[in-house]
């Protein structure tokens, strides 16, 4: 090692060597497909970036190889170049957490610590391998000869390609161990004499076979696609760039020619300049570099960034290689672990005696070890008991094994629970002193709290809020509820572990290490750790993005299955401090008493020319389940040969309000539509992400919606009636009855259509013209419909659909097929609604129903829709009123203001339709339909809002007129009142609600 370490200065050729060879493995950190593919012959020049990337991973080991061919190597050496890289990747996910947060993955720090176990490059993991090989390589290849090395070579490197057909992709680190090969060619290249006539052949090979690679593999991959598209060869088969695959032997002779002609400066080199390329690997492999470094744009020429960038991480390659060999490894634990391997002559004694001491510390910390293990079993048990029989719904018809689930995809959401549970436990010992008192207290504290969140799901379907701890007080109600028999059973339980606990306190009691000080800063730090769930929703904050980083991410649309994918304990946490909206300047009680009052005024100019009042009428909100007209796809073409299957609901544009419906979801979100439909409020409005069902009605005792205005109110859903918490909202809604499966109310006529699971729109119509007739005055419905639900497996027979859609979107059979089942869906939908719209002409009293789709189907990718951002959000919709409505003063349709709504306008638009006098809230609606684009979420995924105009178009706010934009407060204000503030307008007399 005294020769390999030997310090000397280097020499201009050397330098500039280093620094070319550091710049052009740099370059990697990029994806550079696309660019060369702008290039002449840009059909063969976009493999160059591919090829390159290959060659450094053949061409550096064989480097590696030359330089430490000298003398064996110790094992240390690949713990050094170990070392190195873990404190590389920290450093760099430390920068990179700085400068983009949400970029963090628990997932990928655990990579930083365990770069070989988690694949972060294969190369890393091949030098490292090759490190632990070389003493062995070295013995071989000086008891053999020079003949023997060569053909034994040769031999392994033929034999490597042959019996891969080039298939082999490295992408994991076990590959590493096939790039021990090219390490012991650099050892033999760099001892050998290379007589001037085989120098150039090789290099006239690694010519040669640079083109063949450059011909031959755009070449090869013609053929590939052309035997894939025509159904002669499967995804496996073999690999289209196997000439230049890394076991390739033409690549190989490529990089044997470029090492030859550097072969001299090469092993000039010594170890510390082979440390130097240690960063310089991990830059290039990252997992993380290539968001990284695009991160950073210091000027408006990308390419020009890409320049800057290298040249920054060169930069810094060299500043770490000048810290690393001067502090790193001084540092005194790095120094320690050295000085300990060195100790041991070879691999197979220092892993003995790395288990030695690995074991001796396990037992000496066993308590610690083995409490930790008990909170992660603690953890999933939690998990596992929101489970249905241990399985958990994925979607709405596809469940999974839990235990495969959780520990799959949810294991850092375990992890996150368990710290929360070791935070408790020191508390709770530092409090009591006593181990077994504070890990049973924490037991049945997480155990307790996980059924009695099962409890509230079997009951309700939905968890325990944060807003209902204040419920524990009526105990006396809650424990009929909750059924005798299991309260019997849980206190027998609670008696059991009382008494165990006393038991293991006084035969088996355990003294943890630590004075009472150190006891007291675990718990001081434990409840700043509590302190952190009030950070949790705030978008862009570091505990923010730490918390998703764990796999906490929660959704809010569906509360059974965020308790089942996050845990009893960090659901509950979730819900601390929502960020709904900010508030807004001069938000008061006396702010909304005034908005009362102007709108008082404009809602009675309004009244002055209505005629009907909403109680004597009949309303059906009619939510249809996914539907939008097939017909306005992006780029769809259906055979004009096959019936228009939304032919009626078509034809409804000539005697209804009829025109496109802005969705606040793609693919999913139907109670955000719906909440804007009941209440006119609008998702745009928000700050980030959020359900309002779950995360906003639940505060409130009693939430206004349009159903105010009517003596009866009911909604109508033949399925599952607990999704979106809507069993409980309905009762803050004040509906009178909710008929859905599982009520105590029966779904009649239920019909399914083919193979579908689903109840068709004939059943959501059945059931809703049986509510219709069931009351002789006026009412309000909400209905809503199941059948076009995702997803669309080919559901229907004789569906003539199949093989009949087309278009530039519609590129695999697959999407295809989905489409044709979904277009037969909506030909049943069109089918059902013009049975209905019959049904309710022939009923005599003022019946108007409010139709629309929620949202798109989750057929098409989702990433079309930043192309096709209005197309891909707008659904159908229109609004009927029936003869005997229009007989009595309703409007057949309306003109103005219909091509583009958003699901908030329709109570306003309803009303004008209905000729029905308004509240002040509704007057306010009223203006905002009539005054303001459409109002609907950032389609770009930011925050805010956006405003599209009757033709479609994206509207700029700051273009808005001064009267407009203080319309938009008004309504901003009023949104902000009963989402987040303090409800006032309940208190105003008449502001929500019609007086009589």
């Amino acid at each position: 090692m005294s020769e390999i370490n030997k310090k000397k200065s280097l020499n201009v050729v050397q330098i500039i060597c280093i620094i070319l060879a550091a710049f052009f493995m740099l370059v990697q950190m990029f994806s550079w497909g696309k660019t060369f593919g702008r290039l002449p012959l840009s059909t063969l020049m976009r493999y160059i970036p591919g090829l390159l990337g290959r060659s450094t991973m053949v061409l550096v080991p064989m480097v590696f190889g030359a330089v430490y061919s000298k003398r064996k190597i110790h094992p240390t050496e690949a713990f050094r170049f170990w070392i190195m890289a873990v404190t590389t990747l920290v450093l760099l996910y430390l920068v990179n957490f700085f400068k983009r947060p949400g970029s963090f993955n628990m997932w990928k720090l655990w990579g930083v610590c365990f770069p070989v176990l988690t694949s972060t490059s294969v190369l890393l993991a091949g030098l490292i391998f090759s490190m632990l090989a070389q003493p062995y390589l070295y013995e071989l290849q000086h008891r053999i000869t020079a003949k023997q090395n060569l053909l034994l070579l040769s031999a392994l490197t033929l034999v490597g390609f042959a019996t891969s057909a080039g298939t082999i992709i490295f992408n994991y680190s076990i590959y590493g161990i096939y790039l021990i090969l090219y390490f012991a060619w650099g050892m033999f290249l760099a001892n050998v004499k290379i007589p001037k006539k085989v120098f150039g052949w090789s290099v006239a090979s690694g010519i040669v076979s640079f083109f063949v690679m450059f011909i031959g593999v755009p070449g090869f991959n013609g053929v590939y696609w052309y035997q894939r598209l025509s159904g002669r060869s499967g995804v496996y088969s073999w690999n289209p760039k196997f000439l230049s695959n890394i076991t390739s032997p033409f690549l190989f002779l490529m990089v044997l020619a470029a090492f030859l002609i550097f072969r001299k400066v090469i092993v000039s080199f010594s170890a510390k300049e082979m440390r130097f390329f240690i960063p310089v690997v991990v830059f290039m492999d990252a997992p993380i570099i290539g968001g990284f470094v695009k991160s950073f744009r210091f000027t408006g020429s990308a390419g020009f960034n890409k320049f800057l960038m290298i040249i920054i991480m060169l930069i810094v390659t060299f500043v770490l290689a000048y810290l690393y060999e001067k502090y790193l490894f001084r540092f005194k634990p790095v120094k320690k672990a050295i000085t300990f391997l060195n100790k041991h002559n070879n691999l197979a004694e220092i892993i003995e005696e790395v288990w030695k001491n690995f074991t001796a510390w396990v037992v000496e910390n066993r308590v610690r070890l083995l409490t930790w293990g008990w909170f992660y079993v603690l953890s999933f048990a939690s998990f596992l008991i929101e489970s249905d029989n241990l399985r958990i719904q994925i979607t709405t018809s596809t469940d999974i094994n839990a235990v495969i689930f959780l520990l799959g995809t949810r294991f850092f959401a375990i992890i996150l629970t368990a710290i929360f549970l070791d935070a408790m436990f020191a508390i709770f010992y530092f409090i009591t002193t006593r181990y077994w008192t504070s890990t049973v207290l924490v037991s049945v504290i997480v155990i307790g709290w996980a059924i009695a969140n099962k409890i509230k799901l079997n009951l309700r379907g939905e968890p325990i809020y944060p807003t209902e701890i204040d419920e524990v007080v009526n105990w006396k109600t809650l424990l009929p509820m909750v059924g005798q028999q299991k309260v019997i059973m849980i206190a027998v339980a609670l008696v059991i572990i009382i008494a165990l606990c006393v038991f293991l306190e006084i035969k088996f009691p355990i003294k943890k290490k630590g004075s009472w000080k150190r006891r007291g800063i675990w718990a001081l730090l434990s409840l700043l750790l509590f302190m952190t769930p009030i950070r949790f929703n705030h978008d862009g904050g570091m505990i923010y993005h730490i918390n998703r980083g764990f796999d906490n991410k929660q959704s809010f649309r569906n509360p059974e299955r965020d308790i089942q994918i996050n845990g009893p304990l960090l659901n509950f946490l979730n819900y601390f401090d929502l960020q709904i909206m900010n508030k807004p300047d001069n938000y008061s009680e006396s702010t909304i008493k005034h908005l009362d009052q102007k709108y008082s005024k404009i809602a009675d100019e309004i009244n002055k020319t209505r005629k009907n009042t909403l109680k004597d009428q009949t309303i059906v909100y009619n939510l249809s389940e996914s539907f939008v007209d097939p017909y306005t796809f992006p780029t769809i073409k259906i055979d004009p040969r096959v019936p228009n299957p939304v032919k009626f609901i078509q034809s409804m544009k000539e005697r209804s309000t009829y025109g496109s419906m802005l969705s606040a979801g793609y693919g999913g979100g139907t109670a955000n539509m719906e909440w804007e439909t009941l209440t006119g409020f609008n998702m745009g409005m928000f700050k980030s992400t959020l359900t309002p069902y779950v995360q906003i009605v639940p505060n409130y005792d009693f939430y206004p919606t349009i159903g105010m205005d009517f003596n009866y109110k009911s909604a109508v859903h033949p399925f599952i009636g607990t999704y979106y918490s809507r069993v409980e909202d309905y009762k803050r809604f004040k509906f009178n009855k909710f008929v859905y499966l599982g009520s105590k109310y029966k779904i009649i006529d239920q019909k399914k259509l083919g193979k579908s699971t689903y109840n068709s729109d004939f059943t959501c119509y059945a059931n809703g013209l049986r509510q219709i007739n069931s009351m002789k005055g006026g009412q309000f419905i909400n209905l809503i419909s199941i059948q076009n639900h995702m997803p669309y497996n080919n559901w229907y027979p004789n569906n003539e659909y199949m093989g009949k859609v087309s278009g530039e979107l519609f590129n695999t059979a697959a999407v295809r097929e989905q489409m044709a089942t979904y277009i037969k869906g909506t030909q049943y939908t069109d089918k059902a609604v013009k049975k209905f719209i019959g049904q309710i002409d022939k009923i005599k009293k003022p019946i108007t129903i409010v139709f629309y789709g929620d949202h798109y189907p989750s057929i098409l990718s989702q990433n079309y829709t930043s192309k096709y951002p209005v197309q891909m959000h707008a659904t159908r919709y229109f609004i009927y009123s029936n003869k005997y409505a229009r007989e009595h003063g309703a409007k057949s349709k309306l003109t103005s203001n219909t091509n583009y709504v958003n699901t908030s306008d329709f109570t306003a638009m309803m009303l004008e339709q209905t000729n029905s006098k308004v509240t002040p809230y509704q007057a306010l609606l009223t203006e905002v339909h009539k005054k303001l684009p459409a109002i609907t979420i950032n389609f770009n995924g930011d925050k805010g809002f956006q405003l599209v105009d009757q033709k479609g178009h994206f509207v700029d706010p700051k273009k808005l007129t001064s009267e407009q934009q203080a319309l938009l407060k008004d309504y901003e204000m009023v949104q902000y009142d009963m989402t987040a503030g303090q409800a006032y307008g309940l208190k105003a007399k008449g502001f929500y609600k019609l007086s009589n």
